[in-house]
């Protein structure tokens, strides 16, 4: 079958490529289990799910304040070891919160975790787009996506049901803190193995000239970006809550259908390759973002249902469509984007490109979570609205550039 054999080529693959989606997947699992049952740990120690939105906001802005340097750090120490560096803090960030959970550390985690999150954005994908020639870096960039949502699948189901199951024996308290001591052998084990990656990126540093194509380029980037990340948060970070709102659904629950959304991301990613070689990389990520936004548009109708097997079944089928075409383009995305820019940009575009998503998104959580208090069906038009406007910009931006090796 057609399928098997696209499949088939990831055998083909050099072996730091396979090592930096082996990073990718110990890295995601990590930021998973910790992260996915954040909100709930911050809920029941009573800080309220406005302290989480300041939490997101805290760790979006140090996140982006940090990306240029980040940047910076991928010219002076390569790749590889600004990655490595990122993992190690990012291990320090959640064992702040093993220690001793209180506002104080929640906010210092936020802050360690968002700069090790920026040296791993700045760095990550121009190593894994190093790591591969011209022909064959989206399956790179695929198999990265795959295990990384693999591990996203494992750790969102893994942090809700070791809530349910160790709080019984343990208690709540330190059944999440169980959790937070799993997600710091996780990072650890993923620093070990980005130490064992050969490839490394060490470009000279990019002559700033705002002229410049590969800067023009950049900037074009950087406007989609800005807006999906101002719409995404009004309502992503939050879609646990739309569900515990909704349907009154445990965490356990709220994490299979999670974690089945990311087994689903992970699976369809290996096939974008094909889906770029039938219809191009441009109509491949347009297509998808149009088709994820209207499915999200349209999941405020369920609760006309009311909050029945139905409702739920409908909510979260539409959910996983919504996630899974929105995302599992990323490979594409990532492989068409970092291969329009020469090397000495790649780094820095990738960051840009993040700090614009970031910084836009740092300021709509916190409006987010004050608004998800007041409506449930709001943020899911105003991130529509914003989404669309990205389909539209990126299309006019990108349809007439080639790719470069």
């Amino acid at each position: 079958m057609e399928i098997f054999r696209a499949l088939n080529e990831y055998k083909n693959l050099k072996e730091d490529a396979k090592r930096l989606a082996f990073y990718s997947f110990a890295n995601s699992l990590a930021s998973n289990l910790g992260g996915f049952i954040m909100i709930f740990y911050i809920i029941y120690l009573g800080y309220g799910v406005v302290f989480y939105g300041i939490l997101s906001a805290v760790g979006g802005f140090t996140f982006v304040f940090l990306l240029i340097p980040s940047s910076i750090l991928t010219y002076v120490k390569g790749s590889k070891h600004t990655v490595l560096i990122g993992s190690i803090f990012q291990t320090i960030s959640y064992a702040i919160i093993f220690l001793y959970p209180s506002k104080t550390t929640f906010l210092a985690s936020s802050i360690i975790g968002s700069a090790g999150s920026s040296m791993n954005s700045a760095a990550l994908n121009p190593l894994i787009s190093k790591s591969e020639s011209l022909t064959n870096r989206t399956k790179a960039f695929s198999l990265n996506y795959f295990l990384n949502n693999i591990g996203a699948f494992i750790g969102t189901a893994f942090s809700g049901s070791i809530i349910d199951v160790f709080k019984n024996y343990i208690g709540y308290y330190k059944s999440y803190k169980l959790i937070y001591l799993i997600s710091m052998i996780a990072f650890l084990s993923s620093s070990y193995i980005i130490y064992k990656v050969k490839t490394d990126l060490k470009p000279p540093p990019p002559k700033i000239d705002l002229k410049n194509e590969n800067f023009r380029t950049i900037y074009k980037l950087a406007i989609p970006a800005g807006l999906i990340g101002a719409g995404a948060g009004f309502l992503i970070p939050y879609f646990p809550l739309q569900f515990k709102y909704r349907f009154n659904l445990s965490i356990t629950v709220i994490s299979v259908i999670f974690s089945i959304t990311n087994l689903f991301m992970a699976f369809l990613a290996l096939y974008m390759p094909e889906i770029e070689r039938k219809r191009g990389s441009l109509r491949s990520i347009i297509g998808s973002w149009l088709t994820a936004t209207t499915f999200m548009v349209t999941m405020p109708i369920v609760g006309f249902l009311g909050n029945g097997i139905l409702a739920i079944s409908l909510f979260s089928a539409f959910y996983l469509i919504r996630t899974v075409t929105m995302n599992a383009i990323s490979p594409v995305q990532s492989s068409f984007e970092l291969s329009i820019l020469n090397d000495e940009y790649k780094s820095i575009g990738s960051s840009i490109e993040t700090l614009t998503w970031n910084a836009m998104n740092s300021l709509t959580v916190i409006f987010g979570a004050l608004l998800i208090k007041e409506s449930l069906n709001a943020p899911f038009f105003i991130c529509a609205a914003f989404y669309y406007a990205s389909a539209i910009v990126y299309y006019k931006f990108f349809s007439n550039v080639s790719k470069k090796e």
